[in-house]
């Protein structure tokens, strides 16, 4: 059982789920749980998982429910609902590495299930049929043949199915006691793990020389800033306005604004479609490709980049080129990420004072984003409490540039609160015990590590 979800993860879309909850999925998805589930779109997911605590799940999952795709149900209090399983929060690595075997059970009742109402309605009609002739084929001799014909073997046969469905009911469960029982997954509060197990990212296994050369690609090679008293003249800084990154962003703005694709037309003759309904970009250039990062990394001149919304003809003449080439199809997101981080490489930005406190009010969606060395615990410390870069870097023992690097894409997204009376709040509130995961993968994360 657990040797096919390794192999075939279990694909799931995530509906209703709040932050906190996402942020433990996706924890679990990027590390130790990669093996078992695969975030998709809805339309390719096998299971639904929605955070039943949430505003609008109810209806959220009403609205898929009749779709048949089983549901993870997650709560602080029991759910029974058809054709879902419940995970009670706080939630534990154990109890999702179970949920795969429960889902994979009710994956497969739906195509049995169908065949059982199928029969029962047959059934008494044929008892009609048949009852009335065993009378007279008592009196007569031929009535062995008849009998094995219609009167007892087909009944039967289908009683004897029904009673072999029924026996499997209790059965199936002797299987589930198999899932936990392999410690392939595994509780990092648990289990004595390294911090690269947790956090390396979900990525086709590369050559490590193919790996380094790619996180250089994306922080660069710079060493860390050692006057600190005067950083503006050491660090190398970038003015954001000169590079495509910040046409990327106004057409990011724009798409979501209008709610129609908006086309960014590239230096070259490539472009990026960018598509706010389903929140997903397309772009002709690869961009782990070496022409996507040297367009991000070098200045863009005046008239080399254009924006153009699409009209509905243009719209169906792209999706056909689309459906040809949905493997260069990106969270936007991800998009935005990866173009900062190629932007920057490990620098900062010209408007940045580093030695402002900030925190990091969301976590990015570790699951899509492409990921470099300590992304996730410099993420958990930024979130935990309000830091400089540089404190960040000091504390984690780090390369001042994983950082940096993380500072420019995080603010891409408007991930970090800045506003210092909010930080000021946020550094009162005392925080609340919890034995959950969430907490126990963040301890595990800010314990230490290597660089």
């Amino acid at each position: 059982m657990l040797t096919h979800a390794k192999t075939d993860p279990l694909k799931v879309a995530l509906l209703s789920i709040s932050p906190h909850n996402r942020a433990i999925l996706e924890f679990f998805f990027a590390g130790a749980g990669r093996n078992l589930f695969k975030t998709v779109a809805i339309g390719d997911a096998k299971a639904l998982i929605v955070d039943y605590d949430h505003v609008g799940a109810h209806e959220e999952w009403a609205q898929h429910a009749p779709n048949g795709k089983p549901g993870i149900i997650l709560s602080v209090h029991p759910v029974e609902l058809p054709n879902t399983i419940w995970i009670a929060k706080p939630l534990t690595s154990r109890a999702l590495t179970e949920a795969v075997g429960r889902v994979q059970q009710l994956l497969t009742t739906p195509q049995s299930a169908p065949e059982t109402p199928a029969l029962r309605p047959s059934s008494p009609a044929q008892e009609e049929v048949n009852t009335p002739p065993p009378p007279k084929l008592d009196s007569q001799f031929p009535q062995p043949f008849g009998v094995a014909k219609r009167t007892i073997y087909k009944p039967r046969t289908v009683v004897l199915d029904l009673d072999d469905e029924d026996d499997e009911v209790p059965v199936t469960p002797l299987i589930t006691p198999e899932i936990p029982t392999p410690e392939v997954v595994f509780d990092p509060a648990e289990h004595e793990i390294s911090m690269e197990e947790i956090a390396r990212p979900v990525v086709d296994s590369v050559s490590p020389e193919i790996t380094e050369q790619r996180w250089r690609e994306l922080c660069g090679e710079r060493d860390d800033i050692h006057d600190t008293t005067d950083w503006h003249m050491e660090a190398i800084l970038f003015t954001p306005e000169n590079y495509l990154l910040t046409n990327v962003q106004e057409a990011v703005r724009l798409a979501r604004q209008s709610n129609q694709h908006v086309e960014l037309k590239l230096p070259g003759g490539g472009h990026a479609l960018l598509m706010p309904e389903t929140h997903q970009v397309y772009c002709t250039l690869d961009t782990r490709s070496d022409a996507f990062a040297m367009l991000c990394n070098n200045p863009v001149q005046t008239g080399q980049v254009a924006l153009h919304i699409l009209s509905s003809t243009e719209v169906s003449t792209h999706e056909a080129q689309i459906r040809e080439d949905a493997a260069n199809l990106l969270d936007m997101e991800a998009f935005l990420w990866v173009t900062s981080l190629l932007t920057a490489q490990g620098r900062l930005s010209r408007h940045v004072d580093i030695n402002q406190r900030i925190a990091l009010k969301y976590w990015p969606n570790l699951t899509r984003i492409e990921q470099f060395p300590q992304v996730m615990r410099i993420a958990a410390l930024w979130n935990q409490r309000p830091s400089t870069p540089l404190d960040i870097a000091k504390a984690l023992n780090i390369p001042q540039r994983y950082v940096f690097s993380f500072y420019t894409a995080a603010n891409t997204l408007n991930l970090f609160e800045l506003d210092q009376t909010k930080l000021k709040s946020r550094e009162k509130e005392k925080p609340k015990e919890s034995r959950g995961l969430f907490s126990r993968l963040l301890k595990r994360l800010l314990g230490g590590g290597a660089k």
